[in-house]
């Protein structure tokens, strides 16, 4: 049984104002990217880490990971070019991972590059749930009421917030089975699936939601990056304390 991270960071990153995709901007003086690889490097469940990143990104790539260092059993094959949408990126990724000559593995955790702070805690309880499960994802309460309004805005629905979730990622399936799902997905047009969850669902999969972690929040605004430069500090205070 092998178990692959496949991070996606093929997207622009536009609503933070750089010019530079958010993923390879600088946190604590390290690219947000490459902490998300770290993460999952140093992971013992993790053998495999393939990125796909954007068109034209390789450059931004090559020296985000430059004098990464990868310990006895872990790869990381080149990283795949993504497509115009996120749903398209993860495909490609999986394909690839299909493909590797060395054997696809198993179990594939698909991560949103821009949430760098993934705790082993969380992607142990993942990996544990899905044994019992066709895919799992983490997810929050939703704390506040949510409405849901119609074309021009008016109310049409309140539904009950003990039944909502706030998805994160990484979201684990077995590879064979998820492929196949992005595989039908796009053969029958449907490119409007905002998560992997989503295409697994509209395959037909039984898709458990287990406890997430706040920690694990996605950089995408401007305020995000000044919660993670002291989220990183904190970290690294703590390790120094270890």
């Amino acid at each position: 049984m092998t178990t692959a991270a496949l991070i996606v960071a093929a997207g622009s990153g536009t609503r933070l104002g750089s010019d530079v995709p958010k993923q390879y901007l600088n946190v604590a003086g390290k690219p947000i990217l490459r902490r998300t690889i770290e993460a999952f490097l140093a992971h013992p469940g993790i053998d495999l880490i393939q990125v796909v990143i954007g068109e034209g990104h390789e450059q931004f790539y090559a020296e985000a990971i430059t004098g990464l260092e990868l310990s006895e059993g872990k790869h990381m094959p080149l990283p795949v070019t993504g497509g115009a949408t996120r749903q398209i990126s993860v495909h490609r990724g999986l394909e690839a991972l299909a493909r590797r000559e060395q054997g696809a593995p198993n179990v594939v955790l698909i991560h949103d590059a821009a949430r760098p702070f993934v705790q082993p805690a969380l992607i142990d309880r993942l990996l544990h749930h899905l044994g019992m499960h066709e895919g799992v994802v983490p997810g929050l309460p939703v704390t506040d009421t949510v409405k849901r309004v119609n074309a021009e805005g008016i109310v049409v629905e309140t539904p009950p917030r003990d039944s909502l979730r706030a998805v994160q990622t990484p979201q684990v399936f077995y590879l064979a089975p998820i492929l196949a799902a992005h595989r039908q997905a796009a053969e029958e047009g449907r490119t409007d699936l905002t998560d992997d969850a989503a295409v697994a669902e509209y395959a037909g999969f039984e898709v458990a939601v287990v406890e997430g972690d706040p920690l694990n929040r996605k950089i995408t605004h401007a305020e995000d990056l000044t919660w993670a430069e002291e989220v990183a500090r904190r970290l690294n205070m703590q390790e120094k304390d270890a």
